[in-house]
């Protein structure tokens, strides 16, 4: 399979030649995977594309890790995971040893294979360009085939006691991400995207509210915040303060009545 053309992701928290980016993106990945997957399993055991697929592409795949957590539970399919970031592949080809998954370097607009189901989680967020990303992945899923998009929802995100300087410094993090073209909301979008296609249609959609009231729960939440301040703070574009928003989230983080949330969307859309 050739290589990626682009060495450096055009985002610049995906910096992963920097082994700092890289280290908490390793991380990251993994606490966000634990804390939703049992709920994101929802789909997979109910979904007949999921069910009748045996080629799965993933996009965006990272380290692996998520995807070899999907191959343990449907271990009779054949995946792929792709990335832009070539240390994310080289975790993820030393890690993964399943037989069924492989893993290669390369940017989306560079595959050309063809597959039952595709897999985006958490990766059109980070995407300029939504409606080229959906175009090409048309070309990728069989006629009758799918595309599952797994993407923020972030209203649903709260916090009891309230936690203002998390939100704020969240928001200014969103607002920032937007005016460089990257949608955190870009699930909201997919609907509109799909009706206006001719390969693609809108077949299932799940919104999961994922709580930290799930034994383990809190603790991966917290781990997971923190990172991301770590991450926006070593991607160096964004100027804030940082050592504020941690601690504050420390003192929220050791209260015993301390709740949070999350939620995503699940969008699957059907190649026509």
């Amino acid at each position: 399979m050739p290589e990626a053309k682009s060495e450096v992701h055009s985002d610049p928290l995906f910096g992963t030649q920097k082994g700092r980016i890289l280290e908490i993106w390793d991380r990251l990945q993994r606490y966000q995977s634990d804390f939703a997957f049992a709920q994101e399993l929802t789909f997979f055991y109910t979904s007949t594309h999921w069910d009748s697929a045996r080629t799965v592409l993933d996009l965006g795949t990272g380290n692996g890790y998520y995807l070899g957590k999907l191959a343990g539970h449907f271990p009779e399919k054949f995946y792929h995971g792709i990335d832009i970031c070539r240390e994310f592949i080289t975790i993820a080809k030393k890690e993964i040893s399943q037989g069924n998954v492989s893993f290669s370097h390369r940017n989306l607009f560079d595959v050309t294979d063809s597959y039952d189901f595709v897999l985006m989680r958490l990766l059109l967020q980070h995407l300029a360009d939504l409606h080229s990303a959906l175009n090409h992945v048309s070309k990728l899923t069989l006629p009758g085939g799918a595309a599952l998009i797994i993407d923020a929802h972030d209203p649903l995100r709260f916090f009891h006691p309230h936690l203002p300087e998390f939100m704020e410094f969240f928001a200014a993090y969103v607002e920032h991400e937007r005016r460089a073209g990257r949608d955190r909301c870009v699930a909201s979008r997919i609907e509109e995207e799909v009706a206006s296609s001719s390969d693609w249609r809108l077949t299932e959609t799940l919104q999961l509210l994922i709580p930290s009231s799930i034994v383990g729960n809190l603790e991966l939440f917290t781990n997971t915040y923190i990172l991301l301040v770590d991450l926006v703070e070593e991607a160096g574009e964004f100027q804030y303060d940082f050592n504020a928003v941690r601690e504050a989230w420390r003192r929220w983080a050791e209260r015993p009545d301390a709740y949070t949330q999350v939620g995503l969307n699940l969008i699957c859309i059907e190649r026509i």
